[in-house]
């Protein structure tokens, strides 16, 4: 089922997948290699929907020391296990998880390793040093066109996930691709998900 997943996005024209919300088995990035699709590889690190109001709080595990060697060792056993596959462009940090030292830790020891590809994060918002690519979720082109304008950013921006339809919805996709072609920053984004959920 990965060949066919991977054919049936070559024929829809997609060059990158994000692999939401941990990381895949080895013959997936080999395929992923062979067949040319970008791989966003994510660390296994996910509390879906974390509450921004305890960003800076021990409630969230990436503020208590408790959780820090737990956290870090998600980041590094993804970086050490695949490093090797030429497919793998960004890592991710996770997804939802909240923001805090625990996070900037991994950032600071993935780049120690390996300082050949960005690291992206949505989690704490596009001003943290953590990531090196803006990746917000469920941005509108009102808000991504702003990010562009800013004179003080230089990162590219891809959003992380964007799109979510279920039935007779999201009928804006054309304003997005307006936007990532006429701004060279904005480089595209990750629909979620690959499989409709209402099938």
């Amino acid at each position: 089922s990965m060949l066919f997943d991977i054919i049936l996005m070559k024929q829809a024209n997609f060059n990158s997948v994000r692999c939401s919300h941990y990381p895949n088995q080895y013959e997936w990035y080999e395929l992923c290699s062979i067949f040319g699709l970008y791989v966003v590889d994510e660390a296994n690190l996910e509390t879906h929907g974390f509450d921004p109001t305890l960003q800076y709080n021990e409630e969230n595990p990436c503020c208590n020391p408790e959780w820090s060697s737990a956290i870090m060792e998600r980041g590094t056993r993804l970086v050490s296990m695949h490093s090797n596959h030429p497919s793998i462009v960004i890592w991710s940090l996770g997804n939802e998880a909240g923001y805090g030292p625990s996070i900037a830790a991994m950032a600071g020891w993935i780049r120690d390793f390996d300082d050949t590809r960005p690291i992206q994060y949505e989690g704490g918002g596009s001003r943290t040093s953590s990531t090196d690519v803006i990746c917000p979720m469920y941005a509108r082109v009102k808000q991504i066109l702003k990010v562009d304008s800013m004179q003080d950013e230089h990162r590219p921006l891809i959003l992380c996930e964007y799109s979510h339809s279920m039935g007779n919805s999201t009928g804006n996709l054309h304003k997005y691709w307006e936007a990532f072609y006429s701004n060279e920053s904005l480089q595209g984004g990750f629909i979620w998900d690959w499989v409709d959920q209402g099938l």
